[in-house]
């Protein structure tokens, strides 16, 4: 071989080695290509798996309710807290409302002393609907930290508005993200300021404690509730009805305090309101969730507020009287105000049990009849006298949308009061009660 051929055979091999790696690199490249969108492939497949097991998860939780295999495992996870947290993450707030009064007139009304007053106040995350449900101070429950049985109201007179939260916590499984304490004192000087609140009065209501300095003295009617008879109407319990008696009084004075707050003549007031209220309210809030919740009250109306009580039954043993709360009917209320959780729908007609006062005798077969035309059934009426009109939804059945038909179309339903009371023992059984008020 000459030295010719020799080096043109040594351009062709290496030619060929360089062909050779240029089909190599190509090879590699596509096989790392195709790795790639397999690993996109893959992950693909894995996102819609999640989708698929979340959107089970829901299934579950809608269906949990109907199915009764399925009800001891969904109270489970009630009790574990699992769905409060959801709630909290959605945007949800429950704020712990205490009123409470000084044990003497040099004494801290934030130290020591019980709750006279315990509501939560539920807020969804667009400020569209708040809740109230109170809770009997005598409600007897088991303090945390070892503090054993007592009533509920104890627990802020032994460790202050955090053993508030941990006890309202622990025996209703939600999540109190923040506390409002308010000195009975502050209360008063903040009606002073306002000039009154109108109330109408129910009934004659008379007491007298000479020790504690507190003499309650109203004449049944119509009346602008000074500071004085404020703190009287907001405090008797003196009655057959007792503390729940009071607390229903509480709501509507509430209702009525928000219309008033929401009056021209309150605006131009409101840099001695604030100062009054910075004086005697304890809380966890800051300024920018103050000015938050401020703001909420300033356009939610007084008839979408939904308010209940925590039902039971009162007991005493020795010395001391609880109120034993009801407990399946307690988780109801917590349901449907603090989870929001919403009725079956159902075509079926809505059953009423219809109180009218005397004064409408004459007009109720016509009211009757444009109830019925509206969707409902009235099962039973009576003639009863009642100061306020209601809506009292006894029933799982009975939902919060069908209140604005009635609303609307009767007037003496207009400025109504709703109220969620569990109750299917009721004879007749019906789902709602209606209450037309003689005002």
């Amino acid at each position: 071989m000459d030295k010719n051929t020799e080096q043109n055979k040594n351009i062709y091999e290496n030619q060929d080695k360089r062909v050779k790696n240029r089909f190599d690199y190509i090879v590699k490249t596509a096989k790392e290509q195709r790795t790639d969108e397999f690993f996109g492939f893959k992950w693909t497949l894995k996102a819609i798996f999640i989708s698929v097991i979340f959107l089970g998860i829901i299934y579950y939780f809608a269906e949990a309710k109907k199915n009764p295999h399925l009800i001891t495992v969904n109270q489970v996870i009630k009790k574990t807290g699992l769905r409060s947290k959801w709630m909290t993450l959605m945007g949800n707030k429950n704020i712990l409302c205490l009123g409470v009064d000084s044990n003497g007139r040099m004494a801290d009304p934030f130290f020591g002393t019980r709750s006279d007053t315990i509501i939560i106040a539920s807020i969804d995350k667009y400020g569209n609907s708040v809740n109230l449900v109170s809770i009997p101070r005598d409600s007897k429950v088991f303090l945390p930290k070892g503090q054993g049985t007592d009533k509920i109201n104890a627990a802020h007179a032994i460790g202050g508005p955090e053993l508030a939260v941990e006890t309202v916590e622990e025996t209703f499984g939600i999540d109190i993200n923040n506390y409002v304490v308010v000195n009975y004192t502050g209360v008063k000087e903040f009606i002073k300021t306002l000039g009154g609140v109108p109330i109408n009065v129910e009934k004659r209501m008379y007491y007298r404690d000479r020790t504690a300095g507190l003499t309650i003295d109203l004449q049944p009617g119509y009346h602008i509730l000074d500071a004085d008879d404020a703190e009287g109407y907001l405090r008797f319990r003196h009655d057959a009805k007792g503390d729940i008696g009071r607390i229903k009084r509480q709501q509507w004075f509430l209702r009525a305090l928000l219309k008033k707050l929401k009056s021209g003549e309150t605006l131009l007031k409101t840099p001695e309101l604030v100062e009054i209220l910075s004086k005697n309210i304890k809380t966890d809030l800051n300024l920018f969730e103050i000015s938050k919740l401020l703001k909420i009250a300033g356009k939610i109306e007084a008839d979408d507020i939904k308010a209940a009580t925590l039902p039971g039954k009162p007991s005493k043993y020795g010395p001391v009287s609880y109120w034993i709360l009801d407990a399946e009917k307690t988780q109801q209320i917590i349901d449907r105000l603090i989870y929001r959780e919403k009725p079956d729908k159902d075509k079926k007609k809505l059953s009423v049990t219809l109180f009218y006062p005397p004064i409408l005798t004459e007009e109720i077969d016509n009211i009757i009849e444009h109830i019925n035309s509206l969707g409902f059934s009235v099962k039973f009426h009576s003639r009863e006298y009642n100061h306020y009109s209601q809506i009292v939804a006894h029933t799982e059945r009975a939902a919060f949308s069908k209140v604005n038909l009635l609303r609307k179309s009767i007037p003496q339903l207009s400025n109504s009061h709703y109220v969620v009371e569990p109750d299917e023992n009721l004879y007749p059984c019906t789902d709602f009660t209606i209450i037309l008020g003689a005002r």
